[in-house]
């Protein structure tokens, strides 16, 4: 059997699991409160599918311990989703008590395997042992009104046992389906996947199951998450994983490590901007999501491993209005060249030259904007031919007043500064 060619999607939901797959593998506990505030934050900023905690039992896994107060504290906004991982029946039953007090979640994800050996490696128990639990925790949940992702994990090898045949995939998706599964989640548990079985895995299963929705779950172990995740868009998977920061990977749990090397999700920010770039509609506004990202960092204490969150998002220069609101304290803009020549250039003008063609260079329409340049200093000697780079950075944005103000450093090609200070801009 061939997988057909499938044209990407235009519009994809991306679900974020900072706050379960991500914290999951963290040694130290992570307070509520920061848990709350990242979730509410990914809320605020557009994500509608969010990985909310896990039932796991608190001694195995202390950090989903607070699971239900999590659940209680975090914002609710119409049209957000919010699952959480069930492994057992005892779970499913604090969660349902949560669900009739009024802070339950929408989905549950059900977890089996596809390589036996990890299964016994993780939980000590084979899929013999697993299935007829799971068959009625599923059957419950759907009774209860919640929809349930039937997730296969190792789904594109194992590190204890290598390939998986695609077989396994089939009949443990049939399984599932007959349990009531609402969706199917192929995960690449510790990162064995390349984007040529990918496509190839999602394409037979998408042509066997047209109407199901599959979920594309891929861990960036050796550096493959984007290109497995562009894989999947190509064979029209819409419901995609990941984790800001790239954060995630084996509970933090007594239970030896199976494989070594970096294990988290492929990271939110790099997923998103990709996605951005290639003009998909995520419902995410990629400057947003590095500015949460960083909180996620400043939650778990240490610099995590989006590439964005460094590089910033790709700058499509001149195309949007400068625009106060859209700028906060802190915020690097771009760098802008000026080439300065002399037989060209008036230098009594050349100050305010250099800067409104960094700010055109980042924005449109930045003629009619009065600048006030009374705090801009001339250092080193602007030469008479060569190029300027000029960096600005925001000092203060003030929509209310219509004015905002930047501090500016222009450098010649030898690293010295000529032009230094602070400008200020007045719109309108």
């Amino acid at each position: 059997m061939v997988a057909k060619s499938v044209s990407t999607p235009r519009k994809v939901s991306i679900c974020e699991c900072w706050a379960r797959d991500g914290l999951q593998g963290e040694d130290g506990f992570i307070p509520t409160e920061r848990k709350v505030e990242v979730i509410n934050r990914l809320a605020a900023v557009g994500f509608r599918r969010i990985e909310a905690t896990s039932f796991a039992h608190p001694r195995l896994v202390r950090q989903f311990s607070d699971a239900l107060e999590v659940l209680e504290r975090i914002d609710r906004p119409e049209g957000v989703t919010y699952i959480a991982v069930v492994p057992n029946s005892k779970g499913l039953d604090r969660l349902l008590e949560s669900c009739d007090r009024g802070y339950g979640v929408h989905e549950i994800t059900a977890i089996l395997a596809a390589s036996e050996a990890y299964l016994q490696a993780s939980l000590e128990r084979s899929l013999g042992e697993i299935m007829p639990p799971l068959a009625d925790l599923i059957k419950r949940a759907r009774r209860a009104g919640l929809s349930v992702i039937g997730c296969i994990g190792t789904a594109f090898g194992c590190p204890l046992t290598g390939d998986v045949p695609l077989q396994k995939l089939i009949d443990l998706t049939d399984w599932y389906l007959d349990q009531g599964a609402s969706s199917i989640m192929l995960g690449d548990t510790t990162g064995e996947a390349n984007p040529a079985g990918v496509a190839e895995v999602f394409g037979l299963m998408r042509q066997r199951y047209p109407r199901v929705d599959f979920i594309a779950h891929f861990h960036d172990t050796r550096g493959m998450g984007l290109a497995n995740t562009l894989a999947a868009l190509q064979q029209g998977v819409v419901l995609h994983d990941c984790s800001l920061g790239g954060l995630g990977g084996q509970p933090a749990t007594r239970r030896p490590k199976y494989h070594d090397g970096y294990a988290g999700n492929t990271a939110t920010e790099d997923l998103v901007v990709m996605m951005s770039e290639m003009g998909l509609e995520t419902g995410l506004d990629p400057a947003e999501v590095i500015k949460t990202a960083l909180l996620g960092e400043d939650v778990c204490g240490r610099p995590l491993l989006g590439h964005v969150t460094r590089s910033g998002p790709v700058q499509h220069r001149g195309r949007k209005a400068l625009n106060p609101a859209d700028l906060s304290a802190g915020q690097e803009i771009p760098p802008s060249l000026f080439f300065v020549d002399g037989d060209r250039t008036d230098r009594r003008s050349l100050p305010e030259a250099i800067v409104r063609q960094a700010l055109e260079n980042n924005w449109s329409r930045t003629d009619a904007l009065s600048l006030d340049l009374s705090r801009l200093r001339v250092g080193e000697r602007i030469p008479d031919r060569g190029p300027l780079i000029t960096r600005l950075t925001v000092v203060e944005s003030d929509p209310s007043r219509d004015r905002m103000a930047l501090e500016i450093r222009s450098l010649r090609s030898d690293g010295n500064a000529c032009l230094t200070g602070r400008i200020l801009i007045t719109f309108g």
